[in-house]
């Protein structure tokens, strides 16, 4: 590679990159891809190499039994499942026999669920392929189809209704090794899509999570060197890194074979080179001009949780200039200059089939998204000409919202005009205050005694609706509460829909704001699948839903201390976020969306805000649908005092089409967003309380002397390739890799947040855009300075064993700090809210008759069959009774065992107590060893087994038979059953509670 800019090509080439020097056969030619650039021809001269001459790392490899896996042409999530037990040493490869690999023939949904089986040898499950392996098939189909059906809008694929692809997530995790490092890979899962999955496929995208002690510790230099100079074999397909951020690495499978051939039946001469995605995603020579480091970040645009909705043609996509501040001249302008930063339009056409692509309920005003090399907001045109609902779609693109130069776009393909939507325009509230925005309202002027008030409020009024057990009713209208809180039903409804949440409107109106995450990669490790039970007990996995089945089942908390002692751990996580986050409700506040003023029409200082359905306003009791008077408007982030800002929000009849988005104005010096944090989403507060005694500060700017304590590393593309093209070709492409893997970089984000020095934060939020690095001789001595001086509130919340004030603890005693005060507050009214529940329990409470019920009548079975001479009921009844048991003494054994200390996430699999805890549970499962003729039917033994390990001791019979104990509960009290798939969804309107509260207080009158 004599230079990574050496071709201004617009269409992908086609030729045979040179092998690297670990493959051992020859590389054939790729085939013309469907979706790349296609304009003119270009020059005859040779293409560049990008990401062939690194370092060769194995994930999972073997010579030998590649040549089986090839033979038997077995599906890739079949191989993949076989190379995860690899890297978890549940097998080797060695242990890949043809007679076992035979079994595994077919199609995913034939043989990628049996692997487990097979490989150990064990009888193959009865059940039937999941609809991950089903995914794989169609996604396998349209790869080798070709015609970029994956993209979406081509309508149904097998079974699938408006079916796209790229919602597989296959991960792995960086562990030590040694010297080294290596990948464990993790079973895939259906968990989102993007634009790059979409495109290449699932199985061609891997998603390799660093932890951070990899990254921050004395390992650091050494993983990140790891990373960025190696290319990574799995099965004989060559896997290379193309973009990192925020602990996550992203690579790619290349065209590049080890030990295999080029297989056309999988489409494996569909895939691309480095260079092909390159010039797609990015091309180089047409965007010479900008920073490397800015470039680099590009890569995100293409990862972004996304569903695919609509194609524009090439003529119904226009790229227009910003509306700037009137006080600017030539040149190109600074952010806070741009009044319509961010925000293009889209007509009435496009919105409507949007809406009926993602079946939303009405037109939104506004969609977030992504499409060709742009990324923001698009809102309604204002010309009335494109309002109609019907005709072609059409998009307008600001000069602000374009990224990525791609060139002409005639010469785009599919996978460039679909608008990827990320989110529509709508409104959450309330709206919760946080430490941050406590801190700058203080600071403007806004009382502590308020402040207080708020959080004593709020926290009555939760923990009240979770503490109310007195009426009829009054089960009902906590487990709404306990839904409430936890977020049941949408942790469920979001794990059933699989990262289209954000695009339904289900999702988090601003994931992860803070930290300016493009990707919005929401996965929680902590949070369970969709079957999220133990599958032995029944069990469910997380607090919130045991509190709410135990209800549900019939149980009192009362007359059940496991769920007294369950609802005591919601009421404790309850008050814990309020004193530990500062996480205040404000009533009269909300959150959306904001859109610079299409028509101009309002002045500065001003916004519009019009709500799709009306609110209740509280003083007044009058419904109202249009917010007029102050307001004070900011984004998370509230870092610095002028981050929140006093407006006057008015009624227009011009802006009365533009609901649920807050309009801010074009006029004035400067955007009125530009005073605010970064970010898309506006909490709009109206509260009279809060706004009258605000003041707004004036404009904080970083000092100029700031630029000081930064190192600059501002390296422009076009200076990259000149600097590149005197190194050899291996040291340009690992020079090459380690731009793309900037994000790897140690930007001190997280630690300057803690510093919380204010103009720095921004600085390096920015960092991985700008080239900008904190001075080495900075960072320390701004490290010493704050870890000498943490702050009260701090020390007392990662401490909450103490309330004294040692060397390291610095408390104001001049004017008391707000959030001093709060957590003070806080852990008084916290202390005193668990002192009265405990007030609650009844001690006297003793064992459920409805659940010792199946035993004992069992028991009196055997006693009648026994006087008349059948002793086979008693023989089946010891046989149960000493199965439980030995279950009851393996279950002690283990209570009885230290708990492991590890706060490493997901160590609870290898701590031997609770390893021993499941483990007599599993036994308890398995059926009792009855010899002789069974005279219990299958759902009698379960009901007897159950009620036997509750009369043992209530806390391991839930232990084990969590389920079968609120069946039980629930048939005597007259249950009315239904499946799984209906209770996940099912919830109780507020309206319904409303009346069943009002018909309670009319009963007590």
């Amino acid at each position: 590679m004599s230079s990574v800019e050496s071709t201004g090509q617009k269409r992908a080439p086609e030729w045979s990159p040179q092998p690297s020097p670990s493959a051992k056969r020859k590389i054939e030619s790729t085939a013309p891809v469907v979706n790349l650039p296609q304009v003119g021809k270009s020059k005859k001269r040779s293409a560049p190499e990008f990401g062939v001459q690194l370092n060769t790392a194995y994930i999972a490899h073997s010579e030998k039994a590649q040549i089986v896996l090839d033979q038997h042409k077995l599906a890739w999530g079949t191989i993949y499942e076989l190379a995860r037990g690899v890297t978890r040493g549940m097998w080797t490869f060695e242990d890949m026999t043809g007679h076992r690999l035979g079994k595994l023939e077919g199609s995913n949904a034939e043989a990628a669920w049996k692997v487990t089986a097979v490989m150990k040898d064990k009888p193959q499950p009865a059940m039937r392929a999941s609809e991950l392996w089903l995914e794989y098939d169609r996604e396998q189909l349209a790869i080798v189809e070709n015609k970029g059906r994956g993209l979406g809008t081509m309508g149904g694929w097998e079974g699938k209704e408006n079916w796209y692809g790229g919602k597989i997530q296959q991960v792995a995790r960086v562990v030590k090794a040694g010297n080294s490092f290596k990948f464990e890979l993790e079973k895939p899962e259906i968990r989102r899509s993007h634009r790059f999955a979409r495109f290449l496929g699932s199985r061609r995208i891997l998603q390799v999570r660093v932890p951070d002690n990899l990254i921050y510790d004395k390992a650091g230099t050494a993983v990140r060197e790891f990373l960025t100079s190696s290319k990574f074999v799995l099965c004989g397909r060559v896997y290379v890194p193309f973009h990192a951020k925020d602990g996550s690495l992203y690579l790619f499978e290349t065209d590049q074979n080890v030990d295999r051939q080029t297989n056309l039946d999988n489409g494996d001469h569909h895939r691309l080179t480095l260079y092909d995605f390159v010039q797609w995603h990015n091309p180089l020579r047409l965007n010479s001009k900008q920073p490397i480091s800015k470039w680099s970040t590009r890569w995100a645009l293409g990862l972004s949780t996304s569903v695919p909705t609509i194609e524009f043609a090439p003529e119904n996509m226009f790229f227009i200039d910003d509306q700037n501040a009137l006080d600017w001249g030539e040149g190109k302008p600074p952010a806070d200059k741009i009044m319509t930063d961010g925000c293009g339009f889209i007509n009435g056409a496009a919105l409507t089939a949007i809406m009926h692509v993602m079946r939303h309920p009405t037109r939104p005003t506004a969609v977030q998204g992504r499409i060709a090399g742009a990324k923001g907001m698009w809102v309604l045109h204002p010309d009335p000409e494109y309002h109609a609902a019907d005709g072609p779609p059409k998009i307008w693109i600001r000069s602000s919202q374009n990224k990525v130069n791609l060139g002409s776009l005639h010469g785009l393909g599919s996978a460039h005009r679909i608008f990827d939507l990320v989110a529509p325009s709508r409104v959450s509230g309330p709206s919760r205050l946080s430490s941050q925005t406590l801190v700058n309202l203080t600071h403007n002027g806004v009382s502590t005694d308020l402040l207080k008030e708020l959080m004593a409020v709020g926290l009555h009024d939760e923990v009240r609706q979770l503490t109310e057990w007195g009426g009829t009713d009054s089960m009902l209208m906590v487990w709404r509460a306990v839904e409430r809180v936890g977020r049941v039903v949408m942790c469920r409804l979001r794990r059933c829909i699989a990262g289209q949440a954000r695009a339904i409107g289900l999702g988090q109106l601003r994931p992860n704001e803070e930290l300016g995450d493009e990707i919005d990669d929401t996965d929680d490790d902590a949070a369970p699948g969709p079957r999220g039970r133990n599958p032995h007990s029944g069990k469910p996995l997380m607090l919130h839903e045991t509190v709410l089945e135990l209800l549900q089942a019939g149980f009192h908390p009362l007359k059940l201390d496991r769920l007294f002692r369950g609802l005591e751990s919601v009421v404790t996580l309850v008050l814990d976020e309020y004193v530990e986050k500062f996480h205040i409700p404000v009533k009269d506040s909300l959150e959306a969306y904001i859109i610079p003023d299409p028509y101009g029409v309002l002045e500065e200082g001003q916004i519009y805000f019009r709500l799709s359905e009306s609110i209740v306003d509280p003083e007044s009791g009058t419904q109202m649908d249009i917010i007029t008077g102050p307001v004070l408007v900011w984004r998370n982030p509230t870092r610095l005092p002028s981050d929140i800002q006093k407006v006057t929000a008015v009624s227009h009849s011009k802006l009365a089409s533009y609901v649920d988005v807050i309009v801010f104005p074009v006029k004035g010096e400067r955007s009125l967003a530009s005073y605010l944090g970064g970010g898309d989403t506006v909490v709009l507060v109206w509260s009279k309380r809060l706004v009258e005694t605000f003041q707004t500060a004036p404009l904080c700017q970083s000092p100029s002397s700031i630029d000081d304590d930064f190192e600059r590393e501002v390296e422009h593309v076009a200076d990259f390739d000149k600097r590149v093209s005197t190194l050899s070709p291996k040291e340009a492409q690992i020079a090459f890799q380690k731009v793309l893997l900037l994000g790897l970089a140690e930007k001190k984000i997280g630690l300057y947040s803690k510093f919380h020095d204010l103009a720095v934060f921004t600085t390096c939020l920015d960092a991985s855009k700008t080239g900008l690095r904190v001075k080495s001789h900075v960072f320390e001595a701004d490290r010493k300075r704050s870890a000498n001086r943490q702050p009260y509130y701090l020390a007392i919340l990662e401490n909450n064993n103490t309330r004294r004030e040692d060397q390291g603890m610095w408390k104001r005693t001049t004017t008391p700090f707000i959030l001093d005060i709060l957590v003070d507050e806080g852990r008084r009214l916290r202390d005193e809210f668990l002192k009265q529940y405990l007030t609650m329990r009844d001690s006297t409470h003793g064992v459920d008759r409805d659940l010792t019920l199946p035993y004992l009548s069992a028991s009196r079975r055997v006693t009648e069959f026994a006087q008349g001479g059948v002793e086979v009921f008693q023989s089946n009844l010891t046989v149960i009774k000493d199965h439980v048991k030995k279950a009851h003494e393996d279950w002690q054994g283990a209570i009885f065992m230290p708990k492991s200390t590890s706060k490493v996430k997901g160590a609870s699999a290898s701590d031997p107590r609770e390893h021993r805890i499941q483990g007599a549970v599993q036994f308890f499962a398995k059926r009792p060893a009855i010899q002789t003729l069974c005279v219990f039917s299958e759902e009698e033994l379960k009901s007897v087994m159950a009620s036997y390990a509750y009369v043992l001791g209530p806390a391991f019979g839930f232990s084990v038979a969590f389920a079968e104990l609120c069946a039980i509960k629930a048939r005597a009290q007259g249950a009315v059953l239904f499946i799984d798939r209906f209770a996940e969804v099912m919830n109780i309107p507020n309206n319904i509670l409303r009346a069943l509260s009002q018909a309670q207080d009319d009963v007590d009158d």
